[in-house]
Parts: structure tokens; C-alpha cells; sequence
């Protein structure tokens, strides 16, 4: 709070979650990206996700993979 303070941030406290272990820090449509424990992750049911998507040969599914993966 003192680092607040010095640099007259602001925030709001009901959406804040002091002493988290990991907090969500970006959140575009069903990609998310989580911060935590001194690294920056995918979310593990993303990582799922992406190892079990099922093969195929349909340009629209591929293109939808691709779009899915490449942010990460």
C-alpha cells in the first residue's frame, strides 16, 4: 500500500485479492494468460486444450487451431 501511496495509484479494492497466489492478467475472449509465483503461464486447462485437440482435416477447424495456439 505504501508503493500506492508514493505514486498516487488507484485501484478498486472489492476487485482486488491481496495475497493471491496467481491472479488472471489478461483475458481475451477463452485465452488466458496468468501471472504467478514469479512466472507467466498459460492457464493448465488451456495446455490441455491445445494437447488434445483432435486432428483434422477441415481448413476452417485448422485455421481455428492456429488462431487458438498462436497467441500463446
Amino acid at each position: 500500500m505504501k508503493i500506492v501511496e508514493k505514486h498516487n495509484l488507484c485501484f478498486k479494492q472489492s476487485k482486488c485479492n491481496f495475497n493471491a497466489e496467481e491472479i488472471p492478467i489478461l483475458r481475451i475472449h477463452i485465452l488466458r494468460v496468468v501471472a504467478g509465483r514469479r512466472e507467466v503461464q498459460m492457464e493448465n486447462n488451456k495446455v490441455k486444450a491445445i494437447k488434445e485437440w483432435k486432428t483434422s482435416i477441415k481448413v476452417k477447424e485448422v485455421e481455428n487451431f492456429l488462431e487458438f495456439t498462436n497467441f500463446y
